[in-house]
């Protein structure tokens, strides 16, 4: 399986990023705890490389302590200044906006040196489905950005003004031309990054299992009840589905609604806490 996804309203994102950027004082690039690694994309790092940027790891209840402190440590590391939230807490707009000063502090006592009361402009940028516009809508707190469990729902700009000091540009979540590294893409379907229309749900879901087996058995057990793992992996994806009920009236399996169960599983956290780049 080849997973590809680079519809022209997000040729048209990083144009209009690369023209916003020119504009802003820095950005909120928020990454999906699943992969943060695999959501970066290195076209946009290229655009900010020269912007402050407040890094956001966003679903932080869909990943334990331990994948949650080593992430921590790889992006501390990578010398990034990064929160881990859960993107609809009431908390976090006081967690946020208590980062973005102490990142852009020069430039806010820079201004008001000036006597000129700062507005520092920041774009929000990741890829879809990350949570960007949840979290806007908690800064701003009311439902003022769209949002949707489903990728590519934000197609254009929004500006939002969450506090005397900051306004936010919510943009829409954009991808890169070619996805060359196909894990990295096996990612981001899994986590709903990629629309689901251009994907083959049969076969995601049964290479979803195939990783499961090789890194989390015991999640499957609890999940599943599958104890032989010595069978071959579709033999195992067989069974999975058959303890799940997945057969039709004929008694043959019914792959589709099973990857359906599986994938919805993994992405509401039912079948337990994974980072997928750990």
């Amino acid at each position: 399986m080849v997973i590809n996804w680079f519809p022209g309203h997000m040729k048209k994102t990083l144009e209009s990023l690369k023209d916003m950027t020119k504009k802003v004082d820095g950005a909120i690039y928020v990454l999906d705890a699943r992969a943060p690694f695999s959501c970066l994309n290195p076209q946009i790092d290229k655009i900010i490389e020269h912007k402050p940027v407040l890094y956001v790891v966003n679903k932080i209840d869909l990943i334990n302590n331990v994948q949650e402190n080593k992430i921590r440590k790889i992006m501390v590391s990578d010398g990034k200044k990064a929160l881990f939230l859960q993107g609809n807490s009431t908390k976090n707009k006081k967690i946020i906006i208590s980062a973005l000063e102490d990142l852009l502090a020069e430039k806010l006592k820079s201004k008001r040196e000036k006597g000129v009361e700062p507005l520092i402009k920041l774009m929000v940028i990741g890829s879809p489905n990350t949570g960007k516009s949840t979290i806007i809508n908690t800064l701003y707190g009311e439902k003022k950005a769209k949002t949707s469990d489903k990728a590519g729902v934000t197609k254009s700009n929004q500006w939002v003004k969450i506090s005397d000091n900051f306004a936010m540009l919510d943009t829409p979540g954009t991808l890169w031309p070619k996805l060359e590294d196909q894990k990295i893409a096996f990612n981001l379907a899994l986590i709903g990054c990629i629309k689901k229309e251009v994907l083959d749900e049969d076969e995601l879901g049964f290479e979803y299992i195939k990783f499961m087996i090789q890194n989390h058995k015991d999640l499957l057990t609890e999940r599943y009840k599958i104890t032989d793992f010595d069978a071959e992996p579709i033999e195992v994806y067989d069974q999975i589905l058959k303890n799940c009920g997945l057969l039709t009236k004929g008694g043959v399996i019914d792959y589709t609604k099973g990857a359906v169960r599986v994938l919805e599983d993994f992405r509401s956290g039912r079948i337990g806490r994974i980072c997928l780049d750990l």
